[in-house]
């Protein structure tokens, strides 16, 4: 018979391939890894991890197996929030992982009406910009993220357009004399990166593009980037949702209202089997309801 402990090192170490990694998780030492996972490729006499130089895959066979722990241990985990849900005293626990800006700017105003339906059901916030991680290792339950991920066993689940503007200071389009888009390529522009892909939707979105940025401050992060523009600092280029007041009360205004920048999509990422939980069934239903307009967006 299968040993479950090896069972869940193998499916630990399937997700991260790592045995460092593995070990921290399962709270045993690296040593305690690689024995249980020799243990189990022995007792099934198939080989189930490749090692190719520094970097693992998982055999064919390693695979299969792969799903099936999955799907058993999200059925313990099922198991689990049921035996919990009968005692009604004890919260069921649904964590949410998303992008700082949006979690701090629009999800964490948007989810008081779910809690009070709900008070069955305790919430939990990871806010990060480097979601796959936390995904991978289980430590949330669903991630909501507007860059377009590949999971295996993963359903994607399309919520809303994310629309993004850029925004200077009245101040800065005067002193500058910001009238067209070619104007970027002789002022400064604050961007998440050095090499300004942080501005690809924008510069899509222009006819003939013939932009070349020449001054770029970098800052890596989206509050600092309106920060920036609230300061004079430059032009920025932001999702909209973030700056909603500051364009609506002048302080920030769109130097080239002109130019609809390409949207992104913000979607939910949820592995098949916990989408089967019906604690998040119910936070993913709730999430779809919620619409641009609730949080002074455009429609799309």
């Amino acid at each position: 018979m299968l040993d479950l402990y090896q069972l869940k090192t193998f499916f630990v170490f399937g997700k991260v391939f790592n045995f460092t990694q593995t070990a921290n998780i399962m709270c045993i030492t690296q040593p305690a890894v690689s024995h249980a996972i020799n243990k189990l490729e022995a007792s099934v006499d198939v080989k189930l991890i490749e090692r190719n130089g520094r970097k693992f895959t998982l055999t064919k066979a390693g695979e299969e197996l792969y799903r099936t722990c999955e799907k058993i241990f999200f059925h313990l985990e099922a198991t689990e929030e049921f035996l919990k849900n009968i005692d009604q005293r004890s919260l069921q626990t649904v964590t949410i992982g998303t992008p700082v800006e949006f979690g701090v700017s629009v999800l964490i105003k948007q989810v008081k009406k779910f809690m009070d339906e709900h008070p069955e059901i305790h919430l939990n916030f990871n806010f990060s910009n480097t979601l796959k991680e936390s995904f991978i290792k289980d430590e949330v339950d669903f991630i909501i993220d507007c860059k377009p991920q590949s999971f295996r066993n993963c359903e994607k689940i399309s919520l809303f357009h994310e629309q993004y503007v850029t925004i200077a200071s009245p101040e800065y389009v005067e002193m500058m004399k910001i009238e067209k888009t070619e104007d970027l390529n002789r002022i400064n522009v604050l961007s998440m990166d050095l090499n300004c892909q942080w501005w690809e939707n924008f510069l899509l979105s222009i006819p003939g593009n013939s932009i070349h940025f020449r001054k770029v401050t970098q800052i890596t992060h989206i509050r600092g980037l309106i920060n920036g523009a609230l300061e004079s600092l430059g032009v920025s280029f932001v999702p909209r949702y973030a700056v909603i007041e500051e364009l609506k009360n002048g302080q920030l205004v769109d130097p080239f209202p002109e130019v609809k920048p390409k949207a992104d999509t913000f979607c939910i990422y949820i592995k098949s089997e916990k989408l089967k939980i019906e604690k998040n069934r119910l936070m993913v239903a709730y999430l779809q309801t919620i619409k641009p307009s609730q949080f002074g967006e455009e429609v799309c």
